[in-house]
């Protein structure tokens, strides 16, 4: 009987796989060269040439998706990060995807990532921004879009092997997200509004480069938008520059403390001014930034890690919101456990849609910041709790 049901419950867990990878094939994006060649509300692979390369030397690749508005929307992929002999072997891969494993980076573009477009990358009728021409700019290199280095790190293979490898590590970030925002401006003249965003590390990689592409965008109505993007580490500057070579204050302008959001829309709003609106989505005990946050700090997550975790969130947003240019925030207990962990990025998914705070769903409260030009607060009361 048991042999059976083991047998039983194998078929039942290939069949789920097959029916999940199966799911994954279902849209192919053409390959295109310029944004005129893609069809309007379609997604299109464009492959960037050198110095642009995935983790993995892999050829790197982006979508766009043209729209029947002049407005543009330049989102940044979550990637995860990798810093260490650790997470350097310890890559997304569809095995992990499925049966849990090692996850902290992605080292490339899967074959599949325009089936999971959700949210405010579909092409839903009830996603505000359906019209908008979309850029999505992946991370595959573990750096924030920053890195610019190679790095070498020897890892012990276990008892019984051959002893020590070594594997590379390729920090490319930099120059990837440099040659797919080139490849924007080459494509995208003169466009009416632009909303740089990203979802967790991507939503870092957002308020980065937001800088940049308000310079090059000068006339436009710049909007700035970071979802579930509160990582905090202070051991993070022993990363930024000594391993991934970002050479970061040489090249955006500032420097980063341990907490980098706060750091960057400072940074920003002082930039701009009046013409950025800056916008930030989060869920009060984001498991996921907080594992990474202390794993950065070489420790590991533990419900004081967690908690720690919420107190800096909330002591960070409670000083931007004093600040001369506040931003506009969302926060929410979306999606909590029985621990209180709450959902991990809410822009990209269902959650777009089903996160609400305040009597005002996620997606609303976005589209009236940014399309109709009345940005305000939901869930700051948690701030004080």
């Amino acid at each position: 009987m048991n042999v059976v049901v083991a047998v039983v419950a194998s078929v039942v867990i290939i069949a789920v796989i097959a029916v999940a990878v199966g799911g994954l094939f279902l849209i192919r994006p053409g390959s295109v060269s310029t944004l005129s060649a893609a069809t309007t509300g379609e997604w299109s692979k464009v492959t960037l040439p050198q110095p642009a390369e995935n983790g993995d030397g892999t050829p790197y690749d982006m979508y766009v998706k043209p729209g029947s508005s002049k407005n543009l929307l330049i989102f940044f992929g979550d990637g995860g990060l990798s810093w260490s002999e650790s997470t350097a072997v310890q890559p997304v891969t569809l095995g992990s995807s499925i049966f849990g494993g090692g996850n902290f980076y992605s080292p490339n573009v899967p074959f599949y990532v325009a089936n999971t477009f959700g949210g405010i990358l579909s092409n839903e009728a009830r996603n505000p921004f359906a019209d908008w021409t979309t850029v999505y700019i992946p991370t595959t290199t573990g750096d924030l879009g920053i890195g610019d280095a190679t790095a070498k790190f020897i890892v012990s293979s276990g008892s019984g092997s051959s002893g020590p490898k070594t594997v590379t590590a390729r920090f490319n970030g930099y120059n990837n997200s440099s040659a797919a925002l080139a490849w924007v401006y080459a494509n995208v003249a003169m466009p009416g509004k632009v909303m740089v965003a990203g979802g967790g590390t991507g939503g870092l990689t957002a308020s980065f480069w937001l800088s940049k592409v308000g310079d090059h965008y000068s006339s436009a109505a710049l909007y700035e938008y970071s979802d579930s993007a509160y990582y905090a580490a202070t051991l993070l500057s022993d990363v930024i520059d000594p391993v991934w070579e970002a050479k970061f204050e040489q090249r955006f302008g500032y420097t980063l403390s341990r907490a980098p959001l706060k750091d960057a829309v400072t940074f920003n709003t002082a930039r701009f001014g009046d013409r950025l609106t800056t916008l930030i989505s989060q869920t009060l005990l984001d498991k996921t930034d907080a594992t990474f946050s202390a794993d950065l700090d070489e420790g590991y997550y533990t419900v004081q890690a967690g908690s720690d975790w919420n107190y800096s969130m909330k002591q960070t947003m409670r000083a931007l919101l004093g600040a001369d240019q506040p931003p506009s925030l969302f926060l929410t207990d979306f999606g909590a456990n029985q621990y209180g962990e709450t959902a991990h990025i809410l822009s990209t998914n269902p959650s777009f849609w089903l996160a609400t705070q305040d009597g005002v769903a996620l997606d609303q409260w976005l589209a009236d910041a940014v399309i109709n030009d009345d940005a305000r607060n939901a869930g700051v009361d948690y701030l004080y709790q």
